[in-house]
């Protein structure tokens, strides 16, 4: 009966807020400030973040993520007519440098899709569009329930993570997730994961990441939420992202295409990253990880001399 309940509330909600869209009309986004102020303000997220303007904090350290990784249990998944939803368990938790925990509540995706060359991410890295991307909403846990946190000035945090498509094999850990969304192909249809590992769904590394102050991508736009874009990517075939791009359908039983708003103005915000960025690298490496990476290749140059060492001694015998 709970569950019925919670299907109910979950299918009226997705039908409560089909009053703004994305595409062309008098509810896309570039109406939304006339029914929701706050969508026009000062801090609007995403944006473009632009590398050489970003400043390094070598005082961000790692995030601390517990519960990501693979655990059983009952996960929602719902078509709620923007995207694909995933209710996630309040033992998701993620602490910043500075100590403050978040709450995981739901994750969900961006993506495009409309034509083959059409990508979907909502930030993009200087001016390039990635295919898909991926938020985690997370809560102040200094806040007793989500419905509070969401309207105080320092309630939200979301970690995101860009998709990216280039020669890949079938990313694996995405398998799962994109086997049910035949499952939610309608507005309000759900269904259930009986397993789930957010962990691997990110990106390989988790240490790099770029922060700033926003808000919601979506009406009403709160500007409450702290920022984390993972420098790295999450890989994925060509066939997983045209997948996802197709599955659902909205409240007009058309396919949901291109669920990603446009780049916000920064203004006066300051995005930070803790790693410096190096124009000849992929991403930027931080000083850690390059002071990491010469141990390891010191550690590789001393096996290779112990191996090199045990190769003359076994000529002895």
């Amino acid at each position: 009966m709970r569950t019925l309940i919670t299907l109910a509330l979950l299918l009226l909600g997705a039908l409560a807020h089909q009053d703004w869209t994305y595409t062309e009309g008098p509810n896309d986004e570039t109406h939304w400030p006339e029914e929701y102020p706050t969508c026009g303000g000062d801090r609007q997220s995403p944006i473009d973040v632009q590398r050489k303007k970003v400043r390094y904090n070598p005082s961000l350290k790692a995030l601390n993520l517990t519960g990501y990784e693979a655990q059983s249990g009952d996960f929602l998944m719902t078509n709620n007519g923007h995207t694909v939803q995933i209710s996630l368990p309040p033992t998701m938790r993620m602490t910043t440098a500075e100590g403050t925990e978040y709450i995981a509540v739901q994750m969900h995706f961006h993506w495009g899709g409309a034509a083959s060359e059409i990508s979907g991410s909502e930030h993009t890295i200087d001016g390039l569009r990635y295919a898909a991307e991926i938020h985690v909403v997370h809560y102040n846990s200094k806040y007793e329930s989500y419905d509070i946190a969401k309207d105080a000035p320092d309630g939200l945090a979301v970690l995101a993570a860009l998709i990216e498509v280039k020669d890949y094999e079938e990313n694996t850990y995405y398998s799962n997730f994109i086997s049910h969304l035949e499952d939610v192909m309608y507005l309000g249809q759900s269904t259930v994961l009986s397993s789930l590992d957010v962990q691997d769904m990110l990106p390989t590394n988790l240490r790099f990441y770029y922060t700033y102050e926003g808000s919601l991508t979506t009406p009403p736009c709160t500007e409450n939420v702290r920022w984390f874009l993972l420098a790295d990517f999450v890989p994925l075939s060509k066939a997983q992202v045209t997948k996802l791009e197709n599955s659902l359908l909205d409240h007009q039983d058309e396919t949901i295409h291109n669920v990603y708003r446009k780049a916000q103005p920064l203004n006066d915000r300051v995005v930070e990253a803790n790693f410096e960025y190096h124009s000849n690298y992929q991403y930027a490496l931080g000083s850690e990880l390059q002071s990491y990476l010469r141990k390891i290749d010191s550690k590789l140059d001393d096996l290779l001399r112990s191996e090199k060492k045990a190769k003359r001694r076994c000529r002895y015998y």
